[in-house]
């Protein structure tokens, strides 16, 4: 089963956001990431549903949620459950929140899952706080299942000094618990960005498409789909 988002993301993924699994986009800053958990949270509000959004960076913007929702600010008290954890300990904890909060929900936000998670870790603690990022993944995986809804994350990158190559915060354990990897990326022009597909259960990989983030929400660029 697929959740709708918008007309730009549903072509991508083909019909929207898969049910029962993690989706996770990642890309440099600004390259759309939380327009994307906003355009997603507007699609749900409007089918009737909860959204729980725990925001990590400070970045949830209820001018901008009110815009994509067409300036309806009641439905955004109403339906939107907000957790803002400001250090590592606080985002396990609401983490943890989510399994009591679940009833009524239809998406879950986590934006983004490894911005506390790089100040938190070091040398001395690295098996430790990786251990505890797993833990809270197998959570949101466990809870797309029961409930059978998208779990949207978004996630940092750095550049591997070795390879030259974009990696995601985190690598691995972030990689095992997306089913979907879809890397997002400036498209040189302004406004304008690009989807890539980089891994799904059941669309081909390296498929792309570019989309115009706009005051509405996001916006299909015409006849740029590769």
């Amino acid at each position: 089963m697929k959740f709708s988002v918008c007309s730009a993301i549903d072509k991508l993924l083909d019909g929207g956001l898969e049910s029962g699994c993690i989706t996770n986009f990642y890309g440099p800053s600004a390259s759309g990431k939380s327009n994307i958990a906003f355009v997603a949270t507007a699609a749900a509000i409007a089918s009737g549903k909860k959204v729980l959004f725990v925001d990590t960076e400070g970045g949830f913007s209820v001018e901008r949620l009110q815009q994509v929702c067409n300036g309806i600010s009641p439905l955004i008290s109403d339906k939107i459950i907000l957790l803002e954890p400001k250090d590592w300990s606080e985002q396990k904890e609401a983490v943890k929140k989510l399994e009591a909060l679940k009833e009524g929900v239809g998406l879950i936000v986590v934006d983004s899952i490894t911005a506390l998670w790089r100040l938190a870790v070091n040398d001395n603690n690295a098996q430790t706080v990786n251990n505890e990022l797993a833990y809270q993944l197998s959570l949101l995986s466990k809870l797309a299942r029961e409930l059978n809804i998208p779990v949207l994350i978004t996630n940092q990158v750095y550049t591997d000094i070795d390879s030259g190559k974009i990696e995601l915060s985190s690598r691995s354990i972030v990689k095992w618990w997306s089913k979907n990897l879809i890397e997002l990326m400036h498209a040189g022009r302004t406004g304008c960005r690009i989807a890539i597909i980089k891994r799904a259960r059941s669309l081909p990989e390296d498929k792309k498409i570019e989309f115009e983030i706009c005051n509405e929400g996001l916006k299909e660029v015409k006849f740029r789909i590769f």
